[in-house]
């Protein structure tokens, strides 16, 4: 019973989501950009949950789903570069050092995300943490 009163949230978190790839696909067709419409899409959904100022409770439940699943989205792009051997050794040095760079701007990025996620949920759990420095709490 549970599971039906929680499927409408379900289903407009996966709308949301459709949504926005949609609309990015569609930017990126109309002007003709060079950016990849589900860039756009997620750079959209990010603007618009920027401006909403949280996350629907549907679109994070949805969300949470499908990043544990992430890996498997990722295995046929990986799959598809072990069955690419006509690349000459120019090619292959740029595609490594493109993989190493963007793994790399990639932890940078996520380290910060998480650095500046965190604090503030450390400064509000920390006893005290409401006193100014100098101050002290009697004990």
């Amino acid at each position: 019973m549970a599971l039906l009163k929680q499927l409408p949230r379900w289903v407009l978190g996966a709308a949301l989501l459709v949504a926005f790839d949609l609309a990015g696909r569609s930017l990126s067709a109309t002007f003709a950009l060079p950016v990849p419409g589900p860039v756009l899409g997620m750079i959209l959904l990010l603007l618009a949950l920027m401006l909403y100022g949280r996350v629907p409770t549907g679109l994070a439940r949805v969300s949470e789903r499908i990043l544990r699943l992430l890996v498997l989205i990722f295995l046929p792009a990986s799959v598809g570069v072990f069955f690419v051997r006509d690349l000459s050794g120019g090619d292959w040095f740029a595609l490594i050092v493109a993989m190493v760079i963007g793994t790399l701007i990639s932890f940078a990025v996520t380290a910060l995300l998480l650095q500046r996620l965190i604090q503030p949920t450390q400064r509000r759990s920390t006893p005290g943490s409401h006193l100014g420095e100098g101050q002290h709490n009697g004990e």
